[in-house]
């Protein structure tokens, strides 16, 4: 076994001292000492990733369920893929939690460079292009210009790195799909990794899906078949994800995405030297009819087009962005492996000579292997002397919250929160909060204290999710305003007090001057830390009976609630329903919660046949007991009519 290999590492020298320059250098730039180290990984989006992983591993191996902690509850990993964060939990039993998690947003990353090469070798280039495509892999990698697009080092220190696993996956996929239908065999290990880019994130199977009509048409058009078991038996196996993900697509929060074009992005101009030998590539395979480049070629003519007009859709079109760089990737690989087989490897050994045939080889090898080395070496040192941020982004990580200067000050509040009862908590927004690690970090009250915050990550999966971000405007002077199609409201805090009433929430906390001072005016001070102010809102019910609705049609019935929950009459919510209710003539119903937890709502009440409005996120999972409904009612909640004192209201 060994003597294999050794045998296998000495006839692929070449690529094996490139893979461990390149693998160095990722290493030199993602160290060790940090990603091993046992703390919270912090920064951009990716901080808040944790509360994912860690409501995962208290439910697994459940891995859909419900949450009460973020947008007044949302269908757990319902619309957002769970590939890396189960990959967590598993790992998490072996090694700490942390570091387990760091790992897996890592893989993308170190993936790809493995991917390109791959990708290369299956579809038929054997020599020195493999090898070259994973060494200008890294110049995408590194390309700082794309921050948060997907698929980069940059993208995935902002928390796409479900993307940057799925991305990297995509390009073995694609060639071994032109392996599979060329040999009729792949399809098995085609249908895994399709399977590994459903679950780990969608661009790139759209991606897929939007180029399979090129290997219809232009390369196997009796291959239809092929394609069509290949997803077919994707979807199968994923369909325990897939389907409620479009089952119940109707109950989410879409954003409204504008296009956002800039010349800049389409050519880098740390990239720019790879497109140039990309155009290169492409005139060269295409004076061969070297049919290997067109599916390259496809990728990036569509994934341009797609950039250049996708608009007002709930896919950003800088999202597919990406493909189009490495796209020119692989081109530049292609030609700079034509140029290399070309001068070094176009003279074969002689055949009279069996010892001068094996100095000719051996020649072969250590000009191969000096010559990579050298390119693998140069793109390094050009790499490196480009990098302005990543090297400090990467620090800032993964050497975890607790590192952090200002973490004793937020970690003194959760410690606060943690003592309180339960109750949801509304927190002001100030890009301030970056100095703790990410200006996302109060979205981990749920981690670090327990108690349910109004704003996470997973905006799309709650339909409460738009009523957040409006409360937030109203609270401060600098709120993020995702577009949701709407005009948010400006600061006022009296109206805030109402909307943060009817929504559930009991605490808010404030943190410059002059938000203190207009909470100050309506607010309960309950307590101070570090230049956090704390406050209670008065009153605050989860369940109790409402005595005045009105009903309407489901059609279009987030619209109608959030114009209601900005202008309307709040004691007056919309039922959305078919059916007719009376309304009731009694005026006062002794209601008491017993229980409120993330899968069961139980509550006594005296008011039978009267409404009850249960302030979590409507979903059709929920199923109520002693009650008719749950129906939705505005803003986004349940509301039942109970037939009996006792109701208990559970996810199902």
């Amino acid at each position: 076994m060994l003597e294999k290999l050794k045998k296998l590492i000495f006839h692929n020298l070449s690529t094996f001292v490139v893979f461990c320059i390149l693998y160095l250098y990722l290493l030199y730039i993602f160290k060790p000492s940090l990603i091993f180290l046992d703390t919270t990984v912090s920064g951009g989006d990716t901080g808040s990733h944790n509360y994912v992983f860690y409501y995962l591993k208290r439910i697994f191996p459940s891995i859909h369920g419900w949450s009460n902690d973020w947008y007044c509850g949302f269908p757990f990993l319902y619309f957002y893929p769970p590939l890396l964060y189960v990959l967590s939990v598993l790992l998490s039993y072996l090694i700490p939690a942390n570091i387990a998690f760091k790992i897996a947003t890592l893989l993308g990353t170190f993936i790809l460079p493995l991917s390109s090469y791959f990708c290369l070798k299956t579809i038929g280039k054997e020599k020195v292009m493999p090898e070259v495509a994973a060494i200008l892999s890294l110049f995408f990698l590194f390309l700082e210009q794309y921050s948060i697009y997907g698929g980069n080092i940059p993208s995935t220190l902002a928390g796409e790195f479900s993307y940057s696993f799925s991305f990297s996956i995509f390009w073995l996929f694609i060639a071994l799909m032109k392996k599979g239908m060329e040999d009729k065999k792949c399809l098995i290990s085609n249908t895994f990794l399709l399977l590994l880019m459903v679950l780990s994130h969608p661009i790139p199977v759209m991606v897929s899906v939007l180029i399979m009509p090129f290997f219809v048409l232009l390369y196997f058009k009796k291959n239809f078949s092929y394609i069509l078991k290949v997803y077919v038996l994707a979807f199968i196996f994923t369909s325990w994800w897939s389907l409620p993900f479009v089952l119940y697509f109707d109950y989410t929060s879409a954003m409204i995405w504008r296009r956002f074009i800039r010349v800049s992005d389409l050519f880098p101009s740390t990239f720019l030297p790879i497109q140039i030998v990309a155009l290169a590539g492409t005139v060269y395979g295409l004076v061969k009819r070297d049919k290997n480049i067109m599916l390259f070629l496809f990728v990036a003519i569509i994934s341009f087009f797609i950039y250049l007009f996708l608009d007002n859709s709930k896919i950003w079109n800088t999202r597919f962005l990406p493909f189009f760089a490495m796209s020119c990737v692989m081109l530049a690989a292609y030609f700079l492996g034509c140029v290399l087989k070309i001068t070094l490897l176009s003279q074969k050994p002689s055949a009279l000579s069996l010892s001068h045939s094996n100095f000719k080889i051996q020649s072969l090898r250590v000009k191969l292997l000096v010559v990579l080395t050298l390119i693998a070496t140069g793109s390094i040192f050009f790499i490196n002397s480009q990098l302005k941020y990543i090297p400090s982004w990467v620090k800032w990580n993964y050497e975890g919250f607790e590192k952090k200067q200002a973490w004793n000050e937020v970690n003194e509040l959760f410690e606060f929160l943690k003592s309180l009862p339960y109750g949801r908590v509304m927190w002001q927004y100030t890009s301030d909060y970056g100095r703790f690690g990410t200006p996302r970090i109060l979205e981990l009250i749920p981690f670090f204290s327990g108690k349910p915050t109004m704003e996470g990550l997973l905006i799309e999966s709650s339909v409460s999710a738009a009523l957040h971000f409006i409360v937030q405007a109203e609270t401060t002077h600098t709120p993020t305003s995702p577009d949701f199609g709407f005009q948010y409201p400006s600061f006022n805090m009296k109206k805030a007090v109402e909307h943060m009433k009817l929504l559930g929430i009991r605490y808010f906390i404030a943190y410059t001057d002059d938000v203190k001072e207009e909470a100050d005016r309506f607010l309960q001070v309950i307590g101070y830390v570090g230049r956090f102010k704390i406050y209670q809102i008065p009153d605050v019910k989860l369940v109790e009976p409402i005595f005045d609705f009105e009903i309407q049609k489901k059609e279009d019935w987030l619209i109608k609630s959030v114009e209601w929950f900005k202008k309307g009459e709040l004691w007056k919510p919309i039922i959305f329903t078919e059916k007719n209710f009376k309304k009731p003539e009694i005026k006062n119903v002794k209601c008491v919660l017993i229980k409120f937890e993330h899968n069961e709502i139980i509550f006594y009440t005296e008011g039978i046949g009267i409404p009850h409005i249960i302030k979590v996120s409507y979903f059709p999972k929920w199923k109520a007991e002693g009650a008719q409904g749950p129906y939705l009612i505005s803003p986004s909640f349940m509301v039942v009519f109970p037939e009996k004192n006792y109701v208990r209201v559970k996810w199902k």
